[in-house]
């Protein structure tokens, strides 16, 4: 996927201080299913079964509503920059990926995964500290650690201008 249509369905998808994730993954073309526990060994998978099926991101139903976007911004941004590993083996998040989740803020996938959950302006207010910043967390539908994940503009501006230049190689 090209930069600047990502940056066009993440501008179609916001709204005031919110991005419509699941509006995201719809435009991607990715299916979100709850999976009872039973029939799931981590807490997320994305992967297809075969080249030619659309992606399948599922949850484990236990999860909390914060946790369950969480992840799916996280599959989704995986996703978009290595769409060939999902299709091939496909992306397991188990209970221990979380805990480490601040480690990776800047990281591809995290970068992604911020920008694809929250509007560029909001990260500018959460990385300056702005006021406001802490009840935004709280109301927030994404993990406390997720949005504390945010790196300011230049960073996350760099990875979407360049970021095809990983999956072009």
């Amino acid at each position: 996927m090209k930069p600047f249509l990502l940056q066009k369905l993440i501008k179609d998808a916001t709204k005031d201080d919110s991005l419509d994730i699941k509006a995201l993954a719809k435009e991607l073309k990715v299916t979100i299913a709850l999976v009872k526990e039973k029939d799931m060994k981590n807490l997320c998978e994305i992967s297809c079964n075969n080249m030619a099926e659309k992606p399948l991101l599922k949850l484990n139903e236990t999860l909390d509503k914060k946790s369950r976007f969480t992840f799916v911004a996280i599959a989704l941004a995986e996703y978009i920059l290595t769409p060939e590993r999902v299709e091939k083996a496909g992306i397991n998040y188990d209970i221990f990926f979380l805990s480490d989740i601040y480690k990776q803020r800047y990281g591809y996938r995290m970068l992604l995964a911020t920008r694809l959950a929250v509007p560029e302006h909001m990260i500018e207010k959460l990385c300056n500290h702005a006021p406001g910043t802490d009840e935004y967390i709280v109301e927030s539908d994404y993990l406390p650690q997720f949005l504390r994940c945010c790196v300011s503009n230049s960073s996350a501006l760099f990875l979407l201008s360049n970021f095809s230049e990983l999956t072009d190689a």
